[in-house]
């Protein structure tokens, strides 16, 4: 069953999201589900980390909408594996397409969508933990070798970003798709009752 943006109540969280696709975007997921982690979620990057909603789901949506509607398409090419030393998550850098991927942030996290976030936003792709201290060194040299040996292409473009509810309290795997929208376009694709 499809529910629609006003029949959501005016708490929970929000976030925005872009999916990694196809064939790489399975690879990511096996790589995930091979390290440890809280949560396994479809590989995505993190546009606008989740915030509590200030308003109702409709109008943080059309804020959002007419933000992206703004942003062309852009190439992002991911690079070498990195940890966050503060949380031990372990995260593929953006070698091409940070500043793109911080823009569209920067400008997002206004108005309706403003919060102040835990970490300094930095462009990333996680891909595990976090990971017990003793052993972050063996992990995150087997996810090094896991990625270097893969073959293929390690680019994709942006063109399409998700928006993401979860019911006040809901645990990680609560995550709803509510909408999608391709950057530069004006109008929304529904998606709403599925998962991240």
């Amino acid at each position: 069953m499809n529910t629609k943006l006003s029949d959501l109540p005016e708490w929970g969280s929000f976030a925005l999201v872009t999916y990694i696709p196809e064939p790489l975007g399975s690879f990511l997921h096996l790589l995930r589900h091979n390290l440890p982690g809280e949560e396994k979620p479809e590989a995505h990057i993190t546009l606008l980390p989740p915030r509590p909603l200030k308003a109702q789901a409709e109008s943080v949506s059309r804020e959002a909408q007419t933000i992206l509607s703004r942003f062309k398409p852009f190439l992002v090419v991911l690079a070498d594996v990195k940890v966050f030393s503060e949380t031990n998550i372990m995260y593929l850098e953006i070698a091409s397409g940070h500043d793109a991927l911080q823009e569209l942030h920067d400008a997002l996290n206004t108005g309706l969508l403003a919060h102040e976030e835990n970490f300094d936003f930095l462009p990333h792709l996680t891909i595990s933990g976090p990971i017990p201290s003793h052993e972050l060194a063996r992990l995150r040299a087997q996810a090094k070798e896991a990625w270097e040996k893969r073959r293929g292409e390690t680019s994709f473009e942006v063109n399409e970003v998700v928006a993401l509810w979860q019911p006040l309290h809901g645990s990680p795997d609560d995550w709803n798709r509510v909408w999608s929208q391709r950057l530069g376009d004006s109008g929304s694709s529904a998606r709403a009752g599925g998962t991240r």
